[in-house]
């Protein structure tokens, strides 16, 4: 008797084991896997098709994987900066929504974790095993799981950070982020030329494998991470996140990448004489930056070659972390996952490399707030282009819906599905981007509307002035635009803190300037 209730008892655990194995097959069969790529800084400066950026540059893995999937030509990030930017894409809530409207101002809905998911933790609660490298979720998620357990993003990290030298935090000079070096040999000309210039993280020079601390930049030791991981085998579907930091400032990359741009015969972006004559002062004070005494002035005074090494740089940048890109979906091809995994590559936001005389991405045009987006899904549309407007905020509603976890979650986002099938779909609303407290825009398929907190405003025909040089916001022929537009303007609910030190800066340089237009500076006129 003994002996037979045994037997069942093992009998039992092995039909128990077996299904076991059977749900968890049935698991990996139904569900996608989902790689999850975030590049830093990148604009439109793309080869991929419908890209409307830079004339001489080189991706080939990023245009290889447009042919697979939707590029989404007119997407905006909510916000122009890493943190809230990365922040409303874990979280699918906009800057209104959270109260984070800048890199520094932090989170003021202090409800915000206990009433929404991060992205990787709803994956892991749905029976995903969650991976991540690299520079995903800024400052903003970086805490939350000491605070709130039930938010655990991922199963397992490759640590943050990258090795450091004496010699490397020299040519630092102070700059905050080792994941972002390493910098010129020699430092940065900016903080050479002026010492007391705190953004002297806008530089650029190639980089000698030697003069690299371990022989690899970041962005390599993040490529190599997910490769290996891409080899394993897995008994639940997966979601691996990908950060590549390049092409974020320094500008500084392997050398082989800077001899692909010869510097004097790269295209370097137009300057039209009169191009801040329509810009709102309030406009100007965010091209103007919260660095004294300015960017462009500082450019200005270190010569025309430095504005064309920048942009060298910037170009060298995009090409290495592509490179960087094409190692990851080699190993992607050649695993197991190559047909069941949806593949979202997104940019925080966009970048500028002079225009309106900007080098940040700190407004509200289009150079700032355009952030490239690329879906791939197994089944649906191959090789198209989205011009409906769309947002960084529909990642999360999106990546739910694809991989059929159906549960209804509070978000700002729409859904791309229907733009995934058809790409002529025609969208519900436009995409809206803040920039500080109370200054926001709004992005149809042919209008850029701009609102600041002083009410001051811009309008832009896409159509017609990609490049964005005529303000027709004083045209009486447009108000009926502007009307329609302003109805999707959202309403802040959070003040400024004493943290939102652009929105800070922003307001009281504008003050400065209406009491004594003289101080506006002469590049800004």
């Amino acid at each position: 008797m003994k002996r037979f209730i045994k037997n069942k008892i093992v009998f039992a655990c092995a039909v128990m084991f077996l299904f076991s194995l059977s749900v968890n097959a049935k698991e990996r069969s139904s569900k996608p896997n989902v790689l999850f790529i975030s590049i830093d800084d990148l604009n439109d400066w793309i080869g991929m098709l419908g890209a409307t950026g830079h004339p001489d540059v080189k991706t080939p893995n990023l245009d290889r994987l447009a042919a697979r999937g939707v590029y989404f030509a007119n997407n905006h990030a909510n916000t122009t900066a890493c943190t809230p930017s990365r922040l409303s894409v874990m979280t699918g809530l906009s800057a209104v929504s959270t109260g984070c409207y800048t890199n520094k101002s932090g989170v003021q809905n202090q409800n915000l974790w206990n009433e929404v998911l991060a992205l990787p933790a709803f994956f892991r609660q749905n029976n995903y095993y969650t991976m991540a490298c690299g520079k995903i979720e800024g400052h903003a998620c970086h805490g939350i799981e000491k605070e709130y357990p039930h938010q655990k993003l991922w199963d397992e990290r490759l640590p943050r950070g990258f090795l450091m030298d004496e010699q490397t935090l020299r040519d630092g000079q102070g700059y905050g982020g080792t994941i972002f070096y390493p910098f010129p040999k020699g430092g940065s000309p900016i903080r050479n030329h002026n010492a007391s210039y705190k953004g002297h993280s806008l530089c650029a020079g190639p980089i000698n494998p030697d003069e690299i601390p371990g022989g690899k930049m970041p962005d390599e030791l993040a490529a190599d991470w997910a490769v290996e991981r891409l080899k394993r085998e897995y008994d639940v579907p997966f979601m691996l996140g990908i950060g590549f930091v390049r092409p974020h400032v320094p500008y500084t990359a392997p050398k082989q990448y800077f001899d692909m741009y010869p510097v004097d015969k790269i295209y370097i972006p137009t300057d039209p004489i009169g191009e801040m004559d329509d810009i709102p002062l309030y406009g100007k004070a965010m091209a103007y930056g919260v660095f004294e005494p300015g960017d462009e002035r500082m450019v200005r005074e270190l010569g025309c070659e430095y504005r064309k090494e920048l942009v060298q740089g910037y170009l060298a940048c995009v090409t290495f972390m592509d490179a960087q890109l094409g190692k990851v979906l080699d190993a992607l091809d050649n695993s197991n996952y190559a047909d069941n995994t949806i593949i979202i590559l997104w940019s925080d936001h966009g970048q500028h490399l002079g225009e309106k005389r900007s080098w940040r991405k700190q407004c509200l045009w289009q150079e700032s707030t355009n952030s490239p987006m690329l879906w791939v899904v197994p089944g649906l549309t191959k090789g198209e282009i989205c011009k409906q407007p769309s947002s960084l905020l529909d990642i999360y509603p999106t990546l739910i819906q694809l991989c059929g976890l159906n549960e209804k979650v509070k978000s700002d986002g729409i859904s791309l599905l229907p733009q995934l099938k058809d790409v002529n779909k025609k969208r519900s609303q436009p995409a809206v981007t803040t920039w500080t407290y109370g200054s926001h825009a709004v992005r149809d398929e042919r209008w850029h509307y701009i609102r600041y907190y002083d009410g001051s405003e811009e309008l832009y025909d896409a159509d017609n002035d990609y490049g964005e040089h005529y303000n027709l916001a004083e045209n009486p022929d447009y108000k009926a635009i502007i009307a329609k537009m302003k109805k999707y303007l959202p309403q802040d609910i959070y003040t400024p803190t004493s943290n939102d030190v652009e929105f800070n800066s922003y307001k009281k340089r504008v003050d400065q300037w209406k009491n004594n237009p003289y101080w506006i500076p002469e590049w800004l006129r």
